[in-house]
């Protein structure tokens, strides 16, 4: 049957290089699901794809079984032309038409951007398996706090914006997702018209996700105390009472706006006493019951190894006090970068390990109680697309924790998680794949996360250049974190450095040994060399031959080909850069002469610039600069409601971050008198 598939669709697509046709038909299904299904189809970009015609070379019936599971689906033959689709509710019958149309050769990599194959033909799936979701609630919180994609398409009330947000909704739907929420920010709070203009945008993004059949929900902070962004808080006037604050505020995010959960935060590095944050959570459940009695509240349980408090006898971190509060608030246990619950956490937050959220994690789902992981498949600041870096790493540390707590489940009978919800900052430079393999990842599980990679790729980048990213994938693992070289790779911008000087020191990312330490002397010059210099050099050494290897093997020259290509080169310039400068700074505490190290940092930065360049003007983003640029630069571009005033790839886009380390050993070596760039406020770029 896959021979006369290929032979018919081939056909189809051949002499006037017309794409061959492809029909959906849901006559058999019920009414209600149509809308959804018209949108599936409209938002999938390949003009041959038609709902109810009888047009299609090849045809895909849909067929309502009640014996599938609930959002499961079963692909089978239908004779010499086409699938038939068994499915038993609305996300069902859409997950399984996006599987069906993966089998030919699509896929739903980017929101904006669908790989569709020229000839749609076969791709060998194995048929007559049913597939059905391995965990209850599968979604996403886009981190609107930052100026990402989905900061603009689900925050900022416009068509063009509407139109984006349906995108990504319909994205979610194609990779088996099914919740999706967005964190308010504070402009709504200010203006009562923006409020209202505001609150109509969402109500439409509300329903239509509705309609599509996801649940959605708003996250909130409590305490302005810790709002070290520009959240939305409900609370942050120390002499007016908690309670008439929250009833002031939270009815702008409740009222007519029929959320199905609500998520509550409670900043970073900074808090409230106890006994204030437990009551101030009872409070914000107690009025959140009234006001949204249909939605399902929660509360973030962030990091902090040394932000420790000692409530009812426990000594334990600031963010599990949630325990203590109303036990109808549901945990999200949070983890940070592409760190894990079970590897090493490299100093992320000052935790050497995420052992403490693992255990309450496994406990509650042990016991039956509510669950959810929220891992994140981006950090941005000073730490990977920012700088940037290419990295695979987040499919493995993804893949790790479902892994694990799937084997903690078994060992107590059998046991799952209930609800994973990944916190995702950004798809540029590679980083949709981390949450295409996630939503993949939660529906159902894989032997290995170079299987994820696999299929990610496989209709047009093929089996062994997705290998080679597995191996890229597998020595991030081995040298960012198990030989902790993550703060080596990400970089540092003045806040983290002036954070890193208090008492008691504020950390985030993985620390690391600074340049004027090892010239100072306060770092022991050897052991440094012997160690983290002799890892980098291995570590750019093996990013360099995984290059070499995937250039020989070649890529496609498209926008997937030529993102990856980009991808390995910046990573092995990034770890050449980053080994010439701490080369020349030990040789020039060691007595030497830096002069060649120093100048092959000068020609990497320049090479890094060139790949970068053309990596911003291949985007999958379709809003020309939008996501690189600052209203600091340019008086064209407007400015945003997040406290970042530039797009995510600001500084990665003229190497904020390489420049100010280069001007730090250039300080230490004597080459300038230059003030190393802050990279922060969106103000560093060198004239145009």
């Amino acid at each position: 049957m896959r021979a006369v598939l290929v032979v018919l669709l081939t056909l189809a697509a051949c002499g006037d290089d017309i794409r061959g046709n492809i029909s959906i038909n849901a006559t058999d299904a019920p009414a209600e699901w149509k809308p959804a299904l018209t949108e599936l189809v409209k938002l999938t970009d390949y003009s041959g794809l038609s709902l109810d015609t009888d047009n299609g070379d090849f045809k895909i019936n849909l067929v309502v079984d009640p014996t599938i599971p609930l959002e499961g689906y079963r692909i089978d033959a239908n004779g010499t032309d086409g699938y038939a689709v068994a499915v038993n509710d609305l996300l069902g019958a859409q997950y399984g038409v996006s599987a069906a149309l993966e089998n030919l050769g699509f896929r739903f990599r980017h929101p904006y951007d669908t790989y569709a194959p020229r000839q749609p033909a076969d791709q060998g799936a194995t048929l007559g398996v049913v597939h059905k979701p391995e965990t209850r609630e599968r979604g996403m919180q886009l981190h609107t706090l930052h100026p990402i994609e989905g900061y603009f398409a689900f925050w900022e009330p416009s068509p063009g914006n509407t139109s984006d947000a349906h995108r990504i909704i319909d994205w979610l739907v194609k990779n088996r997702g099914n919740y999706l929420h967005w964190v308010a920010l504070d402009d709504i709070m200010k203006d009562a018209d923006h409020h209202a203009k505001w609150k109509v945008f969402t109500r439409e993004l509300i329903d239509y996700a509705h309609m599509r059949g996801i649940r959605v929900g708003q996250n909130i902070q409590l305490f302005g105390s810790s709002n070290l962004q520009l959240a939305f808080d409900l609370s942050d006037k120390e002499d007016e009472p908690i309670a008439d604050s929250i009833a002031a505020r939270l009815p702008l995010i409740t009222d007519g706006l029929p959320w199905d959960e609500i998520h509550l935060s409670f900043g970073e590095f900074f808090g409230e006493a106890p006994q204030v944050v437990v009551d101030g959570i009872n409070e914000f459940a107690r009025q959140a019951k009234l006001l949204a009695p249909q939605a399902e509240l929660h509360g973030y349980i962030h990091v902090g190894a040394t932000q420790r408090v000692d409530y009812m006898g426990e000594n334990l971190i600031y963010y599990f006090l949630l325990k203590f509060a109303d036990p109808t608030v549901i945990p999200d246990v949070h983890t940070v970068m592409y760190y894990n619950l079970f590897d090493d956490a490299g100093g992320a937050y000052q935790h050497d390990m995420f052992d403490e959220h693992r255990q309450y994690l496994i406990d509650r789902i042990c016991t039956d109680k509510s669950n959810v992981y929220t891992p994140e498949s981006g950090y941005w600041v000073a730490f990977d697309n920012s700088v940037p870096t290419y990295l695979p790493l987040y499919v493995y540390s993804r893949w790790r924790d479902i892994d694990g707590l799937a084997k903690a489940g078994a060992d107590c009978g059998g046991k799952r998680l209930d609800n994973h919800l990944l916190f995702s900052t950004g798809w540029e430079w590679g980083f949709w794949l981390h949450d295409w393999a996630n939503l993949r990842d939660v529906y159902e599980h894989p032997a290995q996360p170079h299987d994820l990679i696999a299929e990610a790729y496989a209709p047009d980048i093929g089996a062994k250049a997705a290998a080679v990213i597995g191996e890229l994938m597998d020595e991030q693992k081995y040298a960012l974190m198990d030989h902790r070289l993550a703060g080596y790779i990400s970089s540092r911008d003045v806040i983290i450095d002036a954070g890193r000087k208090l008492d008691p020191p504020i950390i985030s990312q993985p620390d690391r040994i600074q340049f004027d330490a090892i010239a100072n002397g306060s770092a022991d010059v050897d052991t440094f060399a012997n160690g983290v210099l002799a890892d980098l050099k291995v570590h750019a050494d093996t990013v360099a031959l995984l290059e070499k290897k995937l250039l020989a093997i070649g890529v496609p020259d498209s926008r997937w080909g030529r993102e990856i290509r980009d991808g390995f080169k910046v990573d092995r310039l990034r770890a050449q850069f980053m080994y010439a400068l701490y080369a020349a700074t030990v040789a020039s505490a060691r007595g030497g002469n830096p002069d060649a190290d120093y100048k092959r940092a000068q020609e990497l930065i320049a090479e890094a610039q060139r790949v970068v360049t053309s990596r911003h003007g291949d985007l999958h983003d379709t809003h020309r600069r939008r996501l690189l640029d600052s209203p600091n630069d340019d008086p064209n571009v407007l400015p945003n409601k997040t406290y970042y005033q530039y797009g995510y790839l600001y500084h990665a886009d003229f190497l904020c971050y390489w420049h100010r380390e280069l001007t730090q050993v250039g300080n230490i070596l004597g080459k300038t008198t230059d003030a190393p760039a802050g990279c922060l406020f969106g103000a560093d770029r060198p004239e145009k």
